[in-house]
């Protein structure tokens, strides 16, 4: 069952509680909801999860718990989930964000983008950064949070036809 599984991977309670940039939230960490490994309460942490790893901002760990304790999502999950975004795969995805960016907002001067002068220019690439990750964000946050909702529902009901036949 996905939840057993779940239990396994996410970190404690403990854990998530003990993370100082976390501290700020004080008694919100002991909403029951945000701990709670049922299926909407994982799919919409994949969503926000994925969808603050895709912004390109410090801290989103912070943000990824706080919108987890406002919508009752999985906050381990959501907080897990936000290191998709690491130094290895920084570099790729916010070039990608920048492309689709600009392939949406067509700035007039565009520059190339070029992770030497990216932070000497990131006033000109901000706008297609943003407009880029947001897309994609939300393209790919809502993807996964599909995939997730389906996988959840096949493997219950496979172990339920399992558990029928034995």
């Amino acid at each position: 069952m996905p939840r057993k599984k779940l239990k396994k991977i996410l970190p404690s309670h403990e854990k998530i509680k003990d993370q100082k940039y976390l501290k700020i939230f004080g008694s919100f960490l002991q909403k029951r909801e945000i701990w709670s490994i049922s299926r909407k309460k994982v799919v919409l942490a994949v969503l926000i999860g994925i969808f603050v790893a895709c912004l390109p901002m410090p801290l989103q760990m912070v943000l990824s718990s706080l919108l987890a304790i406002i919508f009752n999502a999985n906050l381990p999950l959501s907080f897990t989930l936000i290191f998709i975004s690491n130094p290895i795969t920084m570099p790729p995805l916010f070039y990608f964000e920048y492309q689709i960016g600009k392939l949406i907002i067509k700035p007039e001067n565009p520059i190339e983008f070029d992770f030497d002068s990216m932070y000497d220019n990131f006033g000109n690439i901000a706008l297609s950064l943003w407009g880029g990750a947001l897309v994609v964000g939300i393209f790919s946050s809502v993807i996964c949070a599909i995939l997730v909702n389906f996988f959840w529902i096949y493997s219950v009901r496979k172990n339920r036809r399992n558990s029928q036949l034995n």
